[in-house]
């Protein structure tokens, strides 16, 4: 059984734990290793703690599997909201609850016209599920300088909320 709900403060450890796992599972090959080595589990519970609020939990049997993140955008775009993360377990992939997740998130900032996601460029796989879910590249870029060394390149990928919301309705 799949509960989607908005994360609580008993939440936070499990939560900061599936952040620093879903980490090591998508990115190590994707970022370089002395970034990643940054991302240690107590860093990913102290930001649960200090970022609750837009955060929601997929419970999958009982447990906390996965998360998502939501908000106005981050490039202050006044009809865009924004999902900053979406982490589910690896064992818990290809099971429907990205996507609840999703949908979760978009339902909730349905009071913007455009909901987007910044994605490694490098990232084929989280950039193809995201087109599979509606999303579309709009060519937009940005290199976040992370280390004095190195930065990382992501696009950014919008959903047209009308737009899919007026095709839902022709389905």
């Amino acid at each position: 059984m799949l509960v989607i709900r908005n994360m609580e403060e008993r939440d936070y450890e499990r939560k900061g734990y599936i952040h620093y796992q879903t980490w090591i599972e998508t990115y190590v090959g994707l970022m370089n290793q002395e970034y990643l080595d940054k991302h240690t589990l107590d860093r990913c519970i102290q930001i649960a703690k200090k970022y609750p609020e837009n955060t929601i939990v997929a419970e999958y049997n009982h447990g906390i599997v996965g998360f998502a993140r939501y908000d106005k955008s981050s490039d202050n775009e006044d009809n865009i909201g924004e999902v900053y993360a979406i982490y589910v377990l690896k064992d818990f992939q290809k099971l429907g609850i990205g996507k609840a997740l999703m949908d979760e998130c978009i339902c909730r900032l349905n009071n913007y016209e455009y909901i987007a996601v910044w994605v490694l460029f490098n990232n084929v796989q989280s950039i193809a599920w995201y087109i599979k879910y509606g999303f579309e590249e709009d060519g937009k870029t940005k290199k976040v300088k992370v280390l004095e060394n190195y930065s990382l390149n992501e696009n950014r990928l919008i959903y047209d909320i009308k737009k899919k919301t007026d095709r839902n309705v022709k389905d």
